[in-house]
């Protein structure tokens, strides 16, 4: 049977301080459908925890929780899942949702339907992103590749909703989480990949559970909706994991360091980011929102336009809390 929208809890990973400029985004969700939400903080200081307890205590009831998986070290998207999972029992369901996703109207309605014959459902394509099906000469799947060549569907790491007990059952028998990303497998999880053809050098956030998943009889759907706006990236533009306190010190990796816009493939999503963080921070502090660069990349322009014109209505709509004064 389908959830009732009270029995779905949305954990939302929360990374430094970027729910200075998400708050309204997860605002938007709220003001959605029923659902509740657990706030999972990820190298977070002590003022953006305590305004994300403060958010907790305007919304009793709906924000079920605050809770922390790493104080300085930022830790990978899946493994805040995974330790969410293990630690914490929300009943027959678990969901996740980025903090970038902005409701614009009720959605909660046709996943709940579409979980009447499958086991998970996701969603949330990215404004960037011109398509979501993995390259055939690319080595892995990515974020952004929800479906493969043949039309196998891979899901998001954006937005999802899972049926608790397979989940649980498929983790359990092949050792894997949501965090797996490929050269961390055991040889029999390695090599029921091959005998479903989807074994590839890397793996994105809950790709080989999604896998997995399929392979052992469960159906995933993956369903866009167009009440859900995923700018995508805007944490990883503001709280870049090598901005961790941990992780000073030593190279970034690739996709890591602020400079990661620079890198192969990544300017499409690092433009869009960028000009949503601009928005963002104009429309919070009462200021004229930017116009769309005169040298925006041609493709983006339309969808650069909708960006501007959503945010701006988006924290209209959903003003912030007041910030106590810092100390």
């Amino acid at each position: 049977m389908r959830p009732s929208p009270d029995q779905l809890v949305f954990n939302v990973v929360w990374t430094g301080t970027v729910f200075d400029h998400l708050e309204p985004f997860v605002a938007s969700q709220l003001a959605q459908d029923g659902a509740r939400f657990r706030f999972v903080a990820n190298a977070c200081p002590a003022d953006q925890v305590a305004a994300l307890e403060r958010f907790a205590a305007a919304h009793p009831g709906r924000v079920v929780e605050v809770l922390e998986v790493s104080t300085e070290r930022m830790v990978r998207h899946g493994d805040a899942l995974d330790e969410v999972l293990r630690t914490r029992h929300d009943g027959d369901w678990f969901a996740f949702v980025d903090p970038d996703i902005a409701a614009l109207g009720p959605y909660l309605e046709r996943f709940r339907a579409l979980l009447d014959d499958a086991d998970a459902v996701t969603s949330g394509a990215e404004v960037w992103s011109d398509r979501n099906v993995r390259p055939g000469d690319h080595p892995g799947v990515s974020g952004e590749h929800f479906f493969d060549q043949d039309g196998y569907t891979f899901g998001s790491p954006h937005f999802a909703i899972y049926r608790r007990a397979p989940l649980v059952a498929t983790m359990d028998r092949w050792s894997v989480g949501f965090s797996n990303a490929g050269n961390d497998l055991t040889d029999a999880a390695r090599a029921r990949l091959v005998e479903v053809g989807r074994s590839y050098w890397i793996y994105d956030t809950a790709k080989i559970v999604n896998v997995l998943l399929q392979a052992d009889g469960h159906r995933l759907v993956h369903e866009e909706h167009p009440a859900l706006l995923h700018i995508g990236a805007v944490s990883h533009l503001l709280a870049p994991p090598s901005s961790a306190p941990a992780s000073r010190g030593r190279p970034p990796g690739w996709g890591e360091g602020p400079d990661w816009g620079e890198q192969p493939g990544q300017a499409a999503r690092h433009q869009v980011a960028s000009f949503a963080a601009a928005v963002l921070g104009a429309a919070l502090a009462g200021h004229a929102v930017p116009e769309v660069p005169a040298d925006a990349d041609p493709h983006l322009v339309e969808r650069l336009h909708r960006v501007r014109t959503a945010l701006a209505e988006l924290v209209a709509a959903h003003p912030p809390l007041e910030r106590e004064p810092a100390r």
